[in-house]
């Protein structure tokens, strides 16, 4: 997936809470009280740079469209799935609203078992929903125990041989997912065969951009730096370009950079691009930011040469990625720590660098960052 930017969350809300938060609104508006609109239910429909949609009745989600009904109109209206930033459901199963929770909170696992369960269930809607959501958690998981990739593959496969004919609106977001877990077992090939379809434009002029994202991440994961920082280039400075993936783009270019060994420059990216952009597309994407500090203590542990002051300033931006993905990005909270625990050896801090090795085995055990 492109890292967070890029990706579609549908979120559910409890039926009974419903009830009671839709009474409390209606007499909050009427008291003129202004009420944020997540507190309405009903469907909701998020876009991109537009108005979005909400109290309204999702009847259909393609890759082409979305459409909706607003509330007591019979007849549907249409959306270009282009401008969708996110879906958000009013009610769908427990089962599924769990793995999605897990999945949300970055405990991959917990995600898997859920959703495995849920890809039975008999509403079409639901059904893709929990097999993409089930293959993108083995994804996921696969980051920290190699042996999910291949039950992560099998999973995707199942899900495009079911829905990609029928246009499904996570068909494209299932291919990027496909790339990615052929890609972390180093199955290069296979990772660019995933991609084919969106590249040829076949599934929209989005992803044809979105398959140039992704193939700049397997130049990547190959060190391949100079390859991949000019496509990573192409997609952030494209207008057509979301700010999910223009995002995800300018992290991908600093890493390269910092692959370069250019230290200052890597900083300047993400500094200008990222944590101190008044894009405000890119500023609230956490996960993005936390990626950013991330680059920068590396390149400020990178260039420090032992000097105490520098290697404490890239102890407090890895820190200060951790708390950000805390809530989110488990690998990313994982290298954050062990990161921070390398400057804790460096400036002699060994009682510290113990308690940060104890941190991450407590909060991400089954991470690779732990072995």
């Amino acid at each position: 997936m492109f890292k967070d930017g890029g990706k579609i969350q549908i979120v559910s809300h409890d039926r009974n809470a419903g009830l009671l938060h839709r009474w409390g609104s209606v007499l909050l508006l009427c008291l003129g009280i202004w009420v944020p609109a997540e507190v309405l239910l009903g469907d909701q429909i998020i876009v991109v740079g537009g108005r979005n949609y909400v109290d309204v009745k999702i009847v259909s989600a393609t890759w082409e469209q979305v459409q909706y009904r607003l509330a007591g109109v019979s007849t549907s209206q249409k959306l270009a799935a282009d401008r969708v930033e996110k879906l958000i459901f009013d009610q769908e199963p427990a089962v599924l609203s769990r793995g999605r929770g897990a999945l949300d909170q970055g405990d991959w696992e917990g995600a898997v078992n859920s959703l495995r369960s849920a890809t039975t269930l008999g509403d079409p809607r639901h059904k893709a929903d929990a097999m993409y959501l089930y293959g993108l958690a083995l994804v996921k998981w696969g980051q920290q125990d190699p042996a999910q990739l291949a039950v992560a593959v099998t999973a995707l496969e199942a899900y495009l041989t079911q829905f990609e004919g029928q246009k499904d609106f996570f068909v494209p977001y299932a291919r990027v997912a496909l790339s990615e877990a052929h890609r972390g077992a180093e199955d290069w090939a296979s990772a660019e065969k995933a991609l084919v379809p969106l590249a040829s434009g076949e599934l929209g002029k989005r992803w044809i951009l979105g398959a140039r994202l992704a193939k700049a991440e397997i130049l990547l994961a190959q060190q391949n730096w100079i390859d991949a920082r000019e496509i990573f280039s192409s997609v952030a400075n494209d207008s057509a370009a979301d700010s999910g993936m223009v995002s995800s783009a300018w992290i991908g270019y600093a890493t390269c950079q910092l692959g370069q060994r250019q230290w200052s420059s890597a900083i300047d990216t993400v500094r200008q691009k990222i944590l101190e952009s008044r894009n405000s597309g890119v500023a609230r994407l956490d996960g993005v930011k936390a990626r950013g500090w991330l680059v920068w203590g590396r390149a400020t542990q990178e260039q420090a040469s032992g000097n105490k002051t520098q290697l404490q300033w890239a102890m407090i931006r890895y820190l200060r990625s951790a708390v950000i993905a805390t809530t989110g990005d488990s690998e990313i909270l994982a290298e954050a720590i062990y990161r921070a625990k390398t400057v804790a050896v460096e400036l002699g801090q060994n009682d510290r660098a113990e308690e940060l090795a104890q941190r991450l085995q407590k909060l991400v055990p089954g991470s690779a960052w732990n072995k």
